[in-house]
């Protein structure tokens, strides 16, 4: 699927941006710089400073953070830069964050004040602002780069420190858990350090971290093989300008190979299918349409989809009752319903009519016919930019359904899983709407059927591309039978 990329780009966003890492600045200021590997093959690279500053009076640090990178995406160059700027107190209490990403002509900044019980954040994409306030728990120990740790602490092996942090992208506090797990050398080149070697766990799975005893970051082993290594800023800008080739194509790479082939994949009604590496009961999802059964392998699980038409004659009327749907029919950072383009563009779709499944099929054909395939977008983008550009990914097809959908008071989630295409599973995402009961759209497809090798991993809002990364590279996949 062209679409298949949009996890793709958050695993690498989530290995150069999001980093959990526990590198100690001694000494200010200071700046780090890292060339971004996939395998053996350079695909950009961070940097890392941190000098002294005051924000609105009050002293004490900016913290900076940026990276640019190059990949191939099923045969598609990608490319994105993601910034970001944070002001600190003297005691490393989060101040201020100013975060954007851009990639493909298209950039999104997410501007975040820290106040005592909340963190007021803006997302501004396209000419609109969208806010949301995020109370922060009682007790949590916050921070807002996790680059960075108060100056002056020790490690020392065998310690463990849970944080909590603010993850810019989705908007969310996340909890991140780090770990020392032991000191060993480490060569660089013609330099051997004695480095602590640090395990950092999040929402976005297991890094491991290499840091030396000044609290200099030298190497981090991320998600879907992204290697980071330490280096000067002219080796890690080397080939930053075009000079090098993007590597063996990473959708390809973390995708779940089988050797049974399906001829027709959009046409299967149901399957059989046995999954290996999803190791977070999270997600592993069942439903009506989705049957799962754990085998005596650990972390082997038997998936049994069927498939089935839209049946139209069986679904409600507006207006559907909102009881426990709130979550589904609200704005989000990325998902706008009540934006006037949005609702204004939904009530043109849709005229006068009145059955849910009607609808449903009406916005999926809207999205299908009017948006175009654009693989070179990598990054989360709004409903509104979406809707003004009209091509992107399969998460941006998704994003826009869910928007339209809601709009017209149709609840509606986001779904992030696999799909099969050209020999192997391929991570993918789509809808689910409510019309009676949960029905899948894949706004990529020109027909209302969902076939039966959608696998669903999770479902939500925007953030469920997340959930998967850490399953990327992992899984295998072996067909049992399909019709």
């Amino acid at each position: 699927m062209r679409g298949a990329m949009g996890q793709v780009v958050a695993a690498l966003y989530i290995a150069t941006a999001v980093l959990c890492l526990p590198a100690i600045a001694q000494k200010i200021p200071t700046e780090t710089w890292m060339g971004v590997y996939l395998g053996q093959t350079k695909i950009g690279y961070s940097k890392f400073a941190i000098d002294k500053s005051e924000y609105q009076g009050k002293p004490g640090y900016r913290l900076e953070s940026s990276s640019s990178t190059r990949i191939s995406a099923l045969g598609v160059e990608v490319e994105q830069t993601l910034d970001t700027v944070v002001y600190i107190d003297s005691n490393f209490n989060p101040l201020r964050q100013v975060f954007r990403m851009s990639s493909g002509g298209h950039s999104m900044s997410i501007n975040a004040d820290f106040r005592p019980e909340e963190i007021v954040a803006e997302a501004i994409s396209e000419g609109t602002r969208s806010t949301k306030n995020i109370p922060i728990p009682k007790g949590a120990k916050l921070v807002s780069d996790t680059t960075y740790l108060p100056i002056g602490t020790q490690l020392n092996v065998g310690d463990k420190v849970s944080y909590t942090w603010f993850n810019p992208v989705t908007m969310t506090l996340d909890n991140l858990e780090l770990e020392v797990l032991r000191k060993e050398e480490l060569k660089l080149g013609s330099e051997v350090f004695q480095a602590f070697v640090i395990k950092s766990t999040s929402s976005a799975g297991e890094m491991m971290c290499w840091q030396d005893e000044n609290g200099e970051l030298l190497k981090v082993q991320a998600v879907a093989g992204i290697l980071m290594i330490r280096e000067s800023k002219e080796e890690a800008m080397a080939g930053a300008t075009g000079t090098y080739s993007p590597p063996a194509d990473l959708a390809v790479m973390t995708s779940a190979a089988t050797n049974t082939r399906i001829p027709n994949p959009r046409k299967v009604k149901s399957m059989r299918v046995l999954l290996s590496g999803i190791t977070e009961d999270s997600l592993v999802l069942q439903d009506d349409r989705q049957k799962i059964e754990r085998r005596s392998e650990k972390g082997v699980i038997e998936y049994s989809i069927k498939a089935s038409e839209l049946n139209t004659s069986k679904t409600l009327l507006l207006p559907l009752p909102k009881a426990g749907m709130s979550d589904y029919l609200a704005d989000t950072a990325y998902i706008q319903p009540s934006n006037s383009e949005i609702s204004r563009t939904a009530q043109k779709i849709i005229g006068d009519e009145k059955n849910t499944g009607k609808i449903v099929s009406k916005i999926r054909a809207w999205v299908n016919k009017n948006m175009r395939p654009r693989g070179d977008i990598g990054i989360i983008r709004t409903s509104v930019d979406i809707l003004h550009a009209k091509s992107g990914v399969c998460r941006d097809y998704a994003v826009l359904y869910t928007a339209l959908a809601r709009s017209v008071g149709i609840p509606t989630r986001l779904i992030s899983g696999l799909v099969y295409w050209n020999g192997g599973f391929y991570y993918h995402a789509w809808a689910e709407s409510y019309v009676g009961q949960w029905v899948p759209v894949d706004a990529t497809l020109d027909t209302d059927f969902v076939d039966a090798t959608h696998i669903k991993l999770a479902q939500g809002d925007v953030n469920v591309m997340f959930q998967t990364v850490k399953t990327m590279g992992a899984i295998k996949a072996d067909i049992i039978e399909w019709k």
